[in-house]
């Protein structure tokens, strides 16, 4: 009876310290999903930052006749940024993203046709600054995406995903999908 409590005590032991072991490391994974994601809001208020610049150089070197840029893909293209710089949240700062992704896309469609504008050197300049921006966007969101993956895996095998229950650890949704080309 004495080593069967012994056994008892010494398997609780075993079994507290695994567990104690697997929710550090959760809570480990999670706290660098939350750096990860750091990287990512950087980089993308960094590529926000360049857009009113951007913007700028297109509605000034813009010739007269191109008022489908300065009516239209212009105030889209500074609506997206503000409502990417207010947005709060992973979820908002994405679906914000993507709202300026689509804005900034039909700009750049709306300079082709004017290459005076197109071959400017300032705008340019900008467009290879918001190239290098979208870059180190794509490498943070990789990042992030790839943590989110590897947290989301390992909850779901035993006994992680009766610690992670356990603790309160859920699943993380917040993919940040590449945009569609």
């Amino acid at each position: 009876m004495k080593y069967l409590v012994l056994v008892l005590v010494a398997v609780a032991l075993v079994v507290g310290v695994k567990c104690m072991t697997v929710r550090k490391d959760l809570v480990s994974e999670r706290q660098a999903i939350d750096a990860d994601w750091a990287q990512v809001d950087a980089a993308l208020a960094h590529r926000a930052s360049i857009v009113p610049e951007l913007t700028g150089t297109v509605q000034a070197e813009a010739p007269a006749d191109a008022g489908a840029i300065r009516a239209a893909a212009i105030p889209a293209v500074n609506d997206a940024r503000n409502a990417l710089t207010a947005a709060r949240g992973q979820h908002a700062k994405i679906q914000a993203n993507a709202r300026l992704d689509e804005a900034l896309a039909r700009l750049m469609l709306l300079v082709e046709n004017y290459p005076k504008l197109e071959s400017s050197g300032k705008y340019s300049d900008l467009l290879e600054a918001l190239k290098g921006a979208d870059y180190q966007v794509a490498v943070a969101r990789r990042r992030y995406n790839e943590a989110v993956e590897h947290y989301n895996a390992g909850i779901d095998v035993f006994p992680n995903n009766i610690v992670a229950s356990l603790a309160r650890l859920g699943k993380i949704d917040a993919y940040f999908q590449t945009p569609a080309i």
